[in-house]
């Protein structure tokens, strides 16, 4: 079963030349005969593939976002945009701003596209922004006029204007699309999948090799057929009582004919598999659970390179492409914009952030009313005057400190 360009599932095989098969759909097809398939849906199934994704969307869906407008050489909170409202609470009837954000980041992840439709009043005003699956919509061209072919919430077909789809992607080769991680790594979690199946087969079986049944001496049709029958409800009582000990009324020999666990380094390839996923996603091995090689020391390091390295040019992603999806070029120019706040990710310990403050306080580039509102404090009258370090001096052009005025 596949998808259309409109997301219309139906039934296509290798024996219908008149619905011919896509390289991508092709490739869906061996892996099902093959029993692994690889797509976004499957891929989720694998704990690494699901803690990659659930820790990148959730990260980026808790950040606050507002929208700031800079006026002058002030900068002050953009509330009387209708995009305030939107971005922050409720973008639309269906989502909140958190599950919005998670949602479109998991497409992204998953599909390599997510995208948002900016839906406008008749006077150009934003009133809402709606999600749309990216297994049903498509970036198409009509003559010398490119759009966004989708569907709306009731399944109709919906055409929607470059100019307002928010389109949030993956890397990609062709610069207007994305391609999905897990597409172009299909082979690393096919593997993670494959090791999981044969896990789960593993200890269905009752935790013992296959292996091969020979009779010693001749049987005839009616021996085969008891044999057969034998074998069968010794296998299933087997699995459903805690006695391991099998028996066949005939005398029988044994010979395993695959490779136990141990031997086919089983748990070495689903560490390995783990640590390859995390790497693909970019997200530190202990953020998933992998704190085989972790210690206090490099993890907190990690925490920040995971903000710098990791969440950093996702947030970049999302901020170009919502300011010029979301405004107008007039509201652009009038100093609109859409900010992420990554103050939260890098908090730190109560003493890592009591030293940053007090360092900002006497540097005198914060006062200490911008520090209570940082930590969720009422401000308190006469502590917005900033402070300087006695022992600060001002330097001069030639490098030299300047002499210290009494008024």
């Amino acid at each position: 079963m596949i998808f259309d360009v409109l997301g219309a599932r139906e039934s296509r095989s290798m024996e219908n030349p008149s619905r011919p098969l896509s390289g991508e759909e092709l490739s869906e097809w061996m892996g099902e005969r093959q029993g692994v398939l690889v797509n976004p849906e499957t891929a989720l199934k694998l704990a690494a593939v699901y803690s990659c994704v659930y820790v990148l969307s959730s990260s980026l869906a808790q950040l606050p976002l507002v929208v700031m407008r800079k006026v002058g050489d002030r900068i002050e909170a953009g509330s009387d945009h209708a995009a305030y409202y939107l971005l922050h609470d409720e973008p639309n009837r269906w989502q909140t701003s958190y599950k919005w954000r998670e949602t479109k980041q998991h497409h992204v992840l998953g599909w390599g596209n997510g995208y948002s439709r900016m839906v406008r009043s008749k006077r150009g005003e934003l009133v809402s922004i709606e999600t749309h699956l990216p297994q049903r919509t498509s970036l198409v061209q009509n003559g010398n006029r490119w759009l966004y072919a989708t569907q709306d919430d009731d399944g109709y077909p919906l055409a929607v204007a470059i100019e307002d789809m928010a389109h949030v992607r993956a890397l990609g080769s062709n610069g207007k699309t994305g391609v999905s991680i897990i597409r172009q790594h299909a082979d690393t979690i096919g593997l993670g999948l494959a090791a999981v199946n044969y896990g789960r087969e593993f200890f269905e079986g009752g935790g013992r090799p296959t292996g091969l049944v020979t009779a010693k001496g001749a049987l005839n049709d009616n021996s085969w057929a008891r044999l057969k029958s034998a074998w069968a409800t010794a296998v299933s009582r087997l699995r459903q009582s805690e006695n391991k000990t099998l028996l066949l009324p005939a005398d029988l020999d044994y010979k395993a004919l695959t490779i136990a666990p141990e031997d086919a380094q089983f748990l070495d390839t689903r560490k390995m598999t783990r640590s390859e996923i995390a790497g693909l996603f970019n997200v530190p091995a202990h953020m998933i659970n992998d704190l085989e090689k972790a210690t206090f020391s490099n993890i907190s390091e990690q925490s920040i390179q995971f903000v710098v390295h990791t969440m950093m040019p996702w947030v970049q992603n999302w901020e170009q492409e919502l300011n010029r999806r979301v405004f107008t070029r007039a509201e652009r120019k009038a100093g609109y914009y859409i900010k992420f706040n990554l103050a939260g990710l890098l908090r730190g310990t109560p003493k890592e952030r009591a030293e940053f403050y007090r360092i900002a306080i006497q540097d005198g580039w914060m006062h200490r009313n911008e520090v209570r509102v940082f930590e969720d404090l009422n401000p308190i009258p006469g502590l917005d005057t900033m402070l300087i370090n006695v022992n600060s001096r001002l330097l001069g052009p030639d490098g030299h400190p300047l002499p210290v005025t009494k008024e």
